[in-house]
């Protein structure tokens, strides 16, 4: 559902012919639209507007392709539609919405510009399913509560569900605040993205409470620096996050994380035994809400190269 609110003020320009185009321009391209939006399944259904149409180069010059990667792989081959944009009146950041076509495959996707007209984040919001037993479903309400459901049935005729609800914050990234599911439970394992680096220093290897709550220490390329991966998945999925990054020592066997673009802080203490770490500075945009890394994790036996 989009409600449009048309401006008679300002003539935007045409994005798709006008070489001399700022954000601002592509923006205003965008027409403003009352809150709810949402993307159901029939939304998919529907022909769009070539009247909605934006080059794929076009849009590349203000949005990362990394957004569409995922759905859309390289985008000069896909179509996109412009759908609505929403300014938030107390905080300012700006909403866009927009559609993506790739031969059969349909994506929506919700895109954050902050105040200033400066690119923030984006996310896919909901897609057409090419499965008839699952349908998806994204919105913004006007609480800007962004929410993500799947839902799916099986032979038996028995109902599932999956939603996922995000907040934009200050820091420029879309949070999850809530996640409701009762699907069946799928044990995956967590993939480190540092499990094959170095760790022959003596602070360096696999401290664990668990296979979901670990943490990857791996050598750093300076003296008093380190490489880390920490993952908690605790409580039964009310509680998860993960982190990777660099460590600097700031007394003997204590490190700590703290990068100059991201208000979280970590230290990490070292033990003969183990390692605690502890959240010096709240790492809210890692992890879920009610959640924090905190935890003491026992140092794993290193295995024998064959």
């Amino acid at each position: 559902m989009l409600t449009l609110l048309f401006s008679c003020n300002q003539e935007a320009k045409d994005i798709n012919l006008d070489e001399e185009i700022g954000t601002s321009d592509f923006i205003k391209a965008f027409k403003p639209v009352e809150l709810p939006v949402q993307f159901k399944q029939d939304y998919f259904e529907k022909k769009e507007s070539d009247s909605n149409y934006i080059k794929s180069s076009v849009v590349s010059k203000f949005i990362p392709d990394s957004i569409f990667k995922n759905e859309l792989g390289k985008t000069k081959d896909a179509k996109f539609y412009r759908k609505g944009s929403y300014a938030a009146e107390e905080t300012g950041e700006i909403y866009l919405f927009l559609t993506a076509e790739k031969k059969e495959k349909r994506y929506a996707y919700v895109i954050c510009f902050d105040k200033d007209e400066m690119f923030k984040t984006g996310m896919l919001l909901s897609e057409k399913s090419s499965n008839p037993t699952v349908t998806y479903d994204g919105s913004l309400d006007k609480r800007l509560t962004i929410t993500k459901l799947k839902n799916s049935s099986i032979g038996t005729g028995k109902a599932y569900y999956n939603k996922s609800v995000y907040v934009y914050n200050t820091e420029g990234v879309f949070t999850l605040i809530l996640t409701e599911s009762n699907e069946p439970v799928v044990e995956k394992e967590v993939f480190n993205p540092i499990d094959t680096l170095p760790m022959t220093q003596a602070l360096s290897g696999n401290y664990a409470q668990d296979k979901k709550n670990f943490v990857a220490i791996r050598d750093g390329g300076k003296n008093g620096k380190l490489l880390f991966f920490i993952n908690v998945d605790k409580y039964g999925k009310s509680c998860t996050g993960s982190l990777r990054g660099d460590i600097t020592q700031v007394k003997p066997k204590v490190f700590q994380y703290n990068k100059a673009d991201d208000h979280c802080i970590l230290e990490f203490t070292f033990s003969s035994s183990g390692l605690q770490v502890k959240e010096l500075e709240a790492c809210g945009n890692h992890r879920s809400v009610r959640c924090s890394f905190d935890g003491r994790f026992s140092k794993q036996r290193k295995k024998n190269k064959k």
